[in-house]
């Protein structure tokens, strides 16, 4: 099923859904005007799914990341959909695989059902959401970008939409991209120069609260009597010590100021290991050096890129 170039074709219905959002690889260079970047929580699981379509990395792809609950659609024009994360497949009541790129008829009903915590990311061959400053993500703190996806609205893409004979998909269904296993251990951290980073990384933390904006962090033997700074810039996986003896990991979609001290910061290769934590668990942190964070940070994207230019064959 097609459309004339120019006219919105409508790819897909959404019936039911928990908690998702449109992403894709974030808001990137308006960071110094107070634009966060936002994008995939889960990078690396949100690129793998990039690469169902495109068939390498690509950060303008949108997905559906569903954090919570189920996405349950129904197709209108045929197309392809893949998706990548911990999540039941079922086209039509039947099991379909996860990882891989599927054709789907009109008419059919496709449900992703989250089995984990953490980022199911799901793509749709033709899908073209609106663009906010060059990106489809949504802001969940500002509002920037839309809101969060909702029974009955419209999958809708502008062109031909044709998943049947889009360029490029037919010699990749049926071929299966695993998502890097994540890393265990302690979260790497790097000193931002606070005093207090060897002793924080000494505590066993519980997660108290997630969200696409940070993660809260609680400790019962923890004790910070530092007082406020002056509102300073902070990035996603900064570590802001607050008066209340929690520590709040910053995620894609905090804040670009605060007033906190920062302890240190995440290194990005454990960014996505932030993603798949859930009220309740413990975090332990370690410090490392800059140097070692950006070795971390080169080896786990080398990683994933041979996973995708190496996907195995579904039988």
């Amino acid at each position: 099923m097609s459309a004339p170039i120019g006219n919105p074709t409508v790819i897909a219905a959404v019936e039911r859904v928990g908690l998702a959002t449109a992403q894709d690889g974030g808001r990137r260079g308006f960071t110094d005007v107070g634009v966060p970047v936002a994008g995939a929580l889960h990078q690396g699981r949100y690129l793998t799914a990039s690469a169902l379509l495109a068939g390498h990395e690509d950060a303008s792809t949108p997905a559906i990341e569903v954090l919570a609950g189920e996405l349950s659609l129904t197709v209108i024009s045929h197309t392809v959909v893949g998706v990548v994360g911990p999540c039941y497949v079922e086209i039509d009541g039947h099991r379909a695989a996860n990882g891989t790129l599927m054709q789907v008829a009109p008419g059919s009903a496709v449900t992703f059902s989250q089995i984990q915590h953490g980022p199911v990311y799901v793509v749709v061959a033709g899908w073209a959401p609106p663009l906010t400053l060059g990106s489809c993500s949504v802001d969940t703190f500002s509002r920037l970008g839309g809101r969060a996806l909702v029974a009955g609205d419209r999958l809708v893409g502008v062109g031909v939409v044709d998943g049947s004979s889009a360029p490029g998909h037919d010699e990749r269904i049926g071929t299966f991209h695993r998502a890097p296993v994540e890393t265990t251990g302690p979260l790497r951290v790097v000193e931002a120069g606070h005093p207090d980073l060897g002793r924080f990384c000494q505590e066993v933390w519980q997660v108290g609260a997630v969200a696409r904006s940070g993660v809260r962090l609680r400790s019962s033997t923890w004790r910070f009597e530092g007082a406020s700074v002056p509102s300073m810039p902070v990035l996603p996986g900064a570590i802001q010590l607050t008066p209340s003896g929690e520590a709040i990991v910053l995620g894609p979609d905090g804040a670009l100021t605060g007033g906190y001290p920062v302890v240190g910061v995440v290194a990005t290769a454990d960014l996505d290991r932030l993603a798949v934590l859930h009220v309740g668990d413990e975090a332990a942190f370690a410090e490392i050096s800059v140097s070692a964070a950006v070795a971390a940070d080169n080896a786990g994207r080398s990683r994933r890129r041979r996973l995708i230019a190496h996907p195995s064959t579904l039988s």
